[in-house]
């Protein structure tokens, strides 16, 4: 069972716990006369009768009684007087509240209000060692057991007399204050550290601690959503106002166009775009979100999940990509063990994901996301297209994963059934409007029905009615919210980017070798093109102008085909998870080079195949440019080709959010290397503009020049042979024109590979 426990520091460092619940009274006096207080603070600074705490139901309030050296609230950097006349403000788990001098802790008091499982209480560490040392290993004197926290992540050092914090390059980073530290930092009493969700605190020498976190609470403060603008400018979430206690199961539910997943993309501070404030553990999250987003998870509506890997290889990546460099194989094995225990699918953890059924697929997603343990998790219509079976063995995996992994879930659905197994519905009307926030039995109740279903018809009927009678119905005691200053919050440490290149081409590699199907048929492709070019060519290419220029044509053309192919759906049909992947911190330029480094392979491997069966099966080798046979050269040319369209499928791929608007886009693309190649027809003014811009331009031109073609006959002198053959500027056959036309293909390349870097940047404006 959960309580309300008041941590209180006095100016000698004596620490002392309060169980607010345990006087079962609404309003607790605090302060330093024992007959008038409930809450006894023996110290100077503190007047008689200094503030009250108001407990209505779930929520907690402070109001500060004109105290003769007032009250501050939030970290250093944060801190806000409180006054009478500022009324009760709300107080949320790991609430700090400060009394008396804040420059000077032996003239301070510290309050630190906390929600905590009962019987749980501090750790103690005293400094009495050169160095203290914090982290996930359990060689540290202070262990914090939690994926996202590095091995060795910080340490205390004794340095003449004082105590210094350092942060060793980890993972999450370390606050002191509410502030990201980047240099040493000198500890004064009663500063705050923060890792993650754990709060540590120095004091006479000493660290005091929890070694276990638990869920996070949410608060939900006159939240607007806008879109559009001028006379299109329409109201889609409308001064929404709700609370989430630490570890609740909530659904947020409502018909069509009620705002449900737009109030959760707001809550979840992936989509910042709103008006109003939203409080995690009271602290604003938007304001502080890099810093917080660590122990946020989200699982949108698709699967975020590669179907041609096994589950375990899946999870295996994802915590390479989540978790901090220094985590040892042994530990990421015994994480997947524990997460799929969690989402009971051990017994298909080498099982291709694609083999899985709907249900189980949903519970992978989730099981991608658990590996980082986030204490507060987002899904996005996780039941749709389960059978009733299936959707409620999910509601009851969800259920228990709030309670025995102390999470705070919250999910967007539109069905009503199982919804006894949440702790609290969110009922949203149209246009964005609050009409209920309870559990299933008090909403029954407001009601007056016992069918959730019944709901859905009354709100929709008169949406605007509810909501009135819900904000009269849930009105409670409220004084000023707290205003908090921005945190000047330090440089957000970022994972290295050769390791992530790494994981990301293992990953795949990995998933190419096992997509055999497809692959088969990428190599089967270039093998039948140049058997097909081996029909239509006759005998006299590369001896007469016209057929050779017209096969030369035909095989850039191919490759340009084979590039995009290969490349026009890579990046659409990853891009939820990938949208995922980057606001949780993947580098973009690492996932576009981690792909175009394997299809270059392929690409290789495809030329090869398409260059020498093509030569072979016509029989000719003639004197290259730059080596006395072309052929090598000629398969050069051909790879720059399959590399640039390649580069040029990504920035489609990149640009569209499904893989059958990437393939509609297609014909189009080719019919502009077409037309514009400069072969099919004399380009000039606007048209050789484009053309310099087109990869089957450079191509061919490329191509013609190491075969020749300036100097091959034309098929007209065989009947006129006084008739010159004037020389094209298209196939100068010189060193240095083959390798312009090189570099210009290489140079289309890299252009195309950073437009799409910078084209997927939007992915993070995708709608969920």
């Amino acid at each position: 069972m959960n309580g309300r426990i008041l941590t209180v520091i006095d100016t000698k460092s004596r620490l002392t716990e309060i169980c607010l619940d345990t006087y079962g009274k609404e309003q607790l006096q605090a302060g330093r006369n024992r007959e008038q207080c409930d809450i006894v603070i023996p110290d100077d600074i503190v007047s008689k009768v200094h503030g009250t705490f108001l407990i209505q139901g779930e929520r907690t309030y402070y109001m500060d009684r004109d105290s003769s050296n007032g009250t501050f609230i939030g970290y250093a950097g944060q801190k806000r007087l409180l006054a009478a006349r500022d009324g009760y403000v709300e107080i949320f788990d790991k609430t700090v509240l400060r009394i008396g001098n804040i420059h000077a802790p032996d003239r301070m008091v510290l309050l630190l209000f906390h929600i905590m499982p009962e019987g749980e209480v501090w750790k103690q560490k005293n400094l009495n060692e050169d160095v203290i040392r914090i982290g996930r290993s359990p060689e540290n004197q202070i262990v914090l057991k939690h994926p996202g926290i590095s091995e060795n992540h910080c340490m205390i050092r004794r340095e003449n007399g004082s105590f210094v914090l350092y942060d060793n390059r980890s993972a999450s980073g370390t606050m002191l204050n509410g502030r990201n530290i980047s240099a040493p930092a000198a500890l004064k009493d009663k500063d705050l550290v923060q890792i993650l969700d754990y709060q540590l605190f120095f004091s006479g020498e000493c660290i005091y601690y929890k070694s276990s976190i638990k869920g996070i609470s949410l608060r939900v403060s006159e939240v607007n959503k806008y879109v559009g603008s001028g006379k299109k400018k329409k109201q889609i979430l409308k001064d929404v106002n709700c609370e989430i206690q630490a570890n609740e199961f909530v659904a947020i539910i409502g018909g069509s166009g009620a705002g449900k997943t737009t109030l959760m993309n707001a809550i979840s501070g992936f989509e910042p775009d709103f008006e109003g404030k939203i409080y995690c553990n009271g602290i604003d999250l938007v304001e502080q979100f890099q810093n917080l987003k660590n122990i946020i998870g989200f699982v949108p509506q698709q699967d975020i999940i590669y179907e041609n890997l096994t589950l375990r290889r899946m999870l295996y990546y994802t915590a390479k990509m989540k978790m901090p460099k220094d985590t040892k194989k042994e530990e990421i094995r015994q994480r997947i063990e524990e997460v799929l225990g969690m989402v009971d699918l051990k017994e298909h953890q080498d099982t291709y994901i694609r083999k899985l059924s709907g249900g189980q697929k949903k519970r992978a997603s989730i099981a991608v996301e658990l590996l980082a343990d986030p204490k507060l998790f987002f899904l996005d219509e996780p039941t749709s297209g389960l059978d009733p079976g299936t959707e409620k063995n999910l509601m009851q995996t969800l259920s228990s994963l709030a309670k025995e992994q102390n999470k705070t879930i919250i999910m967007v659905t539109h069905t009503t059934q199982n919804l006894h197994l949440c702790d609290k519905v969110i009922f949203m009307g149209p246009g964005g409007r609050l009409c209920f926030c309870g559990n299933v039995d008090a909403a029954k109740a407001f009601y007056e029905t016992d069918d959730l279903v019944n709901i859905y018809n009354m709100i929709a009927e008169a949406p605007w009615l509810w909501e009135k009678r819900f904000a009269e119905f849930g009105k409670v005691h409220k004084g000023t919210e707290t205003e908090t200053k921005k945190a000047e919050l330090g440089k957000v440490r970022k994972e290295p980017a050769l390791r992530q290149f790494l994981i990301l081409l293992r990953r795949y590699a990995e998933l190419m070798k096992n997509d055999k199907q497809r692959v088969a048929v990428l190599l089967l492709q270039p093998l039948l093109i140049a058997l097909l070019l081996n029909v239509v060519a006759d005998k006299n290419i590369f001896k007469i102008y016209e057929s050779t220029k017209s096969m030369l044509f035909a095989l850039s053309c191919s490759g340009i085909w084979i590039g995009l192919f290969n490349s026009i759906q890579e990046i659409c049909k990853e891009r939820v998870i990938l949208k995922r992947e980057y606001m949780a911190n993947l580098k973009l330029p690492g996932y576009i080079l981690s792909k175009s480094v394997l299809q270059a392979a392929l690409g290789f491997v495809q030329a090869s195949i398409l260059t020498f069966v093509f030569l072979g099966l016509v029989g000719k080798d003639k004197k290259g440019i730059f080596l006395d046979h072309f052929s090598p050269e000629i398969l050069f040319t051909v790879w720059l080709t399959i590399l640039a369209s390649i580069a040029m499928g990504f920035v489609i791929s990149s640009m569209v959010k499904s893989g059958d608007k990437a393939m509609a886009a297609a014909p189009f693309v080719l019919i502009v290397q077409l037309l514009f190649s400069g072969i099919l027809f004399t380009l000039k003014g606007a048209g050789e503009w484009i053309s310099y811009c087109t990869v089957s331009r450079w191509s061919v031109e490329a191509l013609g020049s190491i075969a020749k073609l300036n100097r091959l006959e034309l098929k007209l002198q065989e009947d006129f042979p006084m008739l010159e053959h004037e020389a094209e500027s298209f196939f100068k056959a010189t060193k240095l024109h083959v390798a312009q036309s090189w570099m210009v293909l290489a140079a289309m390349t890299a252009l195309f590979v950073i437009i799409s870097i910078v084209s997927l940047r939007n992915v993070s404006k995708d709608r969920r």
